[in-house]
């Protein structure tokens, strides 16, 4: 094999690698409501109609109809009832409609519900049930006003997150850029060793020049050999980085109940477990 084969051998082999490497995408990873709280990565996710529920009382609590979303928001409990969330929300809609022994019994469900760290949560949610206590004692089934805030409004549900490999950054394409670059590069380059290795078999001493003019040719073919050959090395190495930078790392998407499309909102190093939390105002 000569010289000129060997090179263009290596190339299509590099060649062929990325090719390959770029068919090897990120798979759609597949991610769901989860029912509640932070889950960890194999949690369970809410039912479609439970979302669909909890979506129809939050367009009838906006109406001002608390009754009506009452009795939706518990059709959503009743498919999800681990979920925080939706626990809060009823207790908060039947303390807006005057329920006391209702919310206080939904309230008492949501703080079994919470995690041993969300002591703040805790603490805020204890003293609403206090009041409540307080305010059945006097008023009976009159509710007392929210101590803070806008009544009117419950808590929104934070959106599913979930992790999703590949990441196509400014650090993979700068080194994707500049594997093509130095890939490019050395085609040039080896097309001029090609041509120059020609032009020294062709090379016939007396009638195109002395020995000294035909080695300087070969020498010339041998340099830019070398130059296409470190070109193509590190243009190789660039690739392979690139490959890597985007398939060992992964992004975190976002998704709303009822969205249609993931947002991505940021970066990791390496793939996660999804995290979703429904608790919030509606």
């Amino acid at each position: 094999m000569t010289r000129s084969t060997a090179h263009f051998v290596a190339f299509a082999a590099t060649l062929a690698l990325m090719a390959l490497a770029a068919l090897a995408g990120p798979a759609d990873g597949l991610a769901g409501p989860a029912s509640s709280h932070a889950q960890a990565p194999n949690a369970h996710e809410p039912p479609p109609e439970a979302v669909e529920f909890y979506a129809h009382g939050r367009q009838l609590y906006q109406e001002g109809r608390y009754r009506e979303a009452a009795v939706e928001l518990e059709r959503a409990l009743m498919l999800d009832p681990t979920s925080p969330n939706l626990m809060f929300n009823v207790a908060r809609v039947y303390e807006l409609l005057g329920e006391l022994d209702k919310s206080i019994d939904f309230y008492g469900r949501y703080l079994r519900l919470l995690g041993p760290e969300e002591t703040e949560e805790r603490g805020r949610v204890e003293a609403t049930v206090r009041r409540l206590e307080g305010a059945r004692g006097e008023v009976g089934a009159q509710v007392a006003a929210p101590p803070q805030g806008d009544a009117s409004a419950l808590r929104d549900p934070q959106p599913l997150r979930s992790e999703k490999p590949g990441v196509a950054d400014a650090a993979f394409w700068i080194t994707a850029s500049t594997s093509a670059a130095l890939l490019l590069g050395g085609t040039l380059t080896g097309v001029l060793a090609l041509g120059a290795e020609k032009s020294t078999g062709n090379f016939v001493v007396g009638s195109d020049g002395t020995f000294e003019d035909r080695q300087a040719i070969a020498d010339r073919a041998d340099m830019l050999a070398l130059v296409t050959d470190i070109l193509w090395i590190g243009g190789g190495v660039a690739a392979l980085t690139s490959v890597l930078l985007f398939a060992l790392r992964s992004h975190t998407v976002e998704r709303y109940p009822g969205a249609d499309a993931d947002v991505q909102v940021d970066l990791a190093v390496l793939p996660g477990g999804g995290l979703f939390s429904l608790r919030g105002a509606l």
